[in-house]
């Protein structure tokens, strides 16, 4: 039979009430502005880049909707449809609300009644910048969560988890 190795002993990730009043704060900064929250824990080389990274999409998604109108009507960001409730628009719009309160903007300048999520290739590619910045945000929100709370460490491979917990001191269990 072959040996096993002992687990790495880290310390335990926070649970609960205790993770929600650790991290609240720094999701809510990355929400409101993309890196934010990245600065706040001090990783301000990741926030600038998730900053820089949505900053360019939000421009290119504003240029193409704005420009790439087909006879005056401009293409849309989307919007939720709750009555009656179409389900494609609105989840289109959860992952678009990811890019923070600039989807209030958005969705006032490019959204509503007169628009189209889909009118043609160039306002598709519009709708679609601000979706993934919102969608790569909402990744960023539970990154940030996990990092406040020590849970990114239980995602690394077990070497890298040994090696981490030999450099900061701990045992094997």
């Amino acid at each position: 039979m072959s040996e096993t190795k002992p687990l790495p002993k880290l310390p335990a990730p926070l649970r609960g009430a205790k993770a929600f009043r650790a991290s609240w704060k720094p999701v809510l900064l990355n929400w409101l502005v993309p890196g934010l929250g990245y600065v706040v824990i001090g990783e301000k080389r990741r926030g600038w880049a998730l900053f820089g990274v949505s900053a360019l999409f939000l421009l290119l998604g504003f240029l193409q909707l704005q420009f790439g109108a087909v006879d005056g009507i401009k293409g849309g960001v989307y919007v939720p449809q709750l009555s009656p409730l179409q389900w494609m628009p609105t989840l289109g719009a959860a992952a678009t609300v990811g890019a923070g309160p600039v989807y209030l903007i958005f969705g006032w300048l490019f959204g509503g009644v007169g628009t189209e999520p889909v009118r043609n290739l160039v306002q598709e590619y519009g709708a679609s910048y601000v979706m993934v910045t919102g969608l790569l945000n909402w990744l960023c929100c539970f990154d940030i969560f996990d990092r406040v709370t020590g849970r990114w460490i239980w995602r690394l491979p077990l070497d890298e988890q040994e090696e981490l917990a030999s450099r900061e001191g701990h045992e094997s269990k």
